[in-house]
């Protein structure tokens, strides 16, 4: 179904950056030409931008390009650079008309008849709350992230025709076989407590009871370790299909926990929950996240995959560097691309949604 190849540079000039990977790339595929280049440049590209993208399309010149220069950092085989310039490149071969690239202006200008959207998106911007409906409505998944820049006028979004500065770059995949697996990485603590009032985004009580009175009795009940996590941050997981006869962990929607309303005492979180949906106290952890990602990537099957992993992973969560790059590299094996994003797109229990925290990755079918 596909051929693929990539390579991670690490190197400060944007046209030689270029010209490594693609000799790398061009080794590997032989006398097969790609159809669609996927890129992800660090921060140290910002000012080579039109630099980048006419290196690639001069090298290219017959494959459609999508792409950005990411604050966050790069992801590619088994590696992660947070810090240094890097550019990160996926190559691949695919039948005709299996991806499309577009340049997003507003959610109305999502691509349809695709199983599967990939947008590098500004957020500043870009309402990606609305693309995911805009989405959800079309059937599609919604997968990516924010990798425009930390403030407004950062962004520097590639596509095939240039390089854009608002919006979102988007991949249309329409291809046999292409999957989506999305890992949250938080673990759940604590019972099922359903909502039994709300207001808003404040869950007034669960199971009957005021709510900060049901988290002081979670708390309370939790092992010194996981106290210890629960006050770094606490999370709220919100039950998305109720009709599921009992709920793991990927059944969860996860949401921050913004404190507790004092007049109430109520729990205020980052979501408008509704009177019936289960929620459940989850904490966010080294070993929950590295357990997690390997659950959702069991069974896989890729000739190639997409990574973009929330920034506030890689050496801030984990001990050790490159750990999301290594576990894709552990359970795939496959040419990889990706970044460190500032907020991910993926899909829960069969809607998109916006996450933090999250490693999201795109699986493409091989040959």
């Amino acid at each position: 179904m596909g051929r693929y190849a990539s390579h991670l540079v690490r190197h400060a000039d944007a046209v030689t950056a270029v010209d490594v990977a693609a000799d790398h790339i061009d080794l590997e595929l032989g006398d097969a030409r790609p159809t669609l280049i996927v890129v992800a440049a660090s921060d140290a590209f910002r000012d080579q931008a039109d630099a980048l993208h006419g290196a690639l399309m001069r090298r290219y010149p017959d494959a459609l390009l999508a792409g950005a220069v990411i604050p966050g950092g790069v992801i590619g085989v088994g590696e992660e650079v947070e810090d240094h310039p890097a550019l990160s490149v996926l190559a691949a071969v695919l039948p005709p008309g299996a991806a499309r690239v577009a340049v997003l202006d507003d959610a109305d200008d999502l691509p349809a008849d695709a199983a599967v959207v990939t947008v590098f998106a500004d957020p500043f911007t870009c309402d990606a709350d609305r693309l995911a409906e805009a989405a959800d409505l079309a059937g599609a998944s919604l997968v990516g992230g924010f990798t425009g820049g930390y403030a407004p006028g950062d962004a520097r979004l590639l596509a095939t025709d240039g390089v854009h500065e608002r919006g979102a770059v988007a991949i249309a995949l329409d291809l046999p076989g292409v999957d989506v697996r999305v890992s949250q990485g938080a673990r759940p603590v604590g019972p099922d407590l359903v909502v039994t009032a709300a207001e808003g985004n404040v869950v007034l009580e669960l199971a009957g009871k005021p709510a900060a009175e049901q988290l002081h009795t979670v708390l309370g009940a939790l092992a010194p370790a996981d106290l210890e996590l629960a006050r770094a941050g606490l999370m709220a997981g919100i039950v998305v299909d109720e009709n599921r006869p009992e709920y793991d962990v990927g059944d969860f929607l996860i949401r921050g926990l913004l404190g507790v309303a004092s007049d109430t005492g109520g729990l205020a979180i980052a979501a408008e929950p509704r009177v019936g949906q289960t929620l459940r106290f989850h904490v966010r952890d080294a070993d929950g996240a590295d357990a997690d990602l390997r659950r959702v990537l069991s069974g896989a099957e890729a000739g190639a995959a997409l990574l973009f992993a929330c920034n506030g992973r890689g050496t801030r969560m984990f001990a050790e560097p490159h750990h999301d790059a290594r576990v894709v590299a552990e359970t795939l094996g496959v040419p990889l691309a990706g970044a460190f994003c500032q907020g991910e797109l993926g899909p829960v229990a069969g809607r998109n949604h916006v996450h933090a925290f999250t490693a999201t990755v795109v699986t493409l079918p091989g040959g």
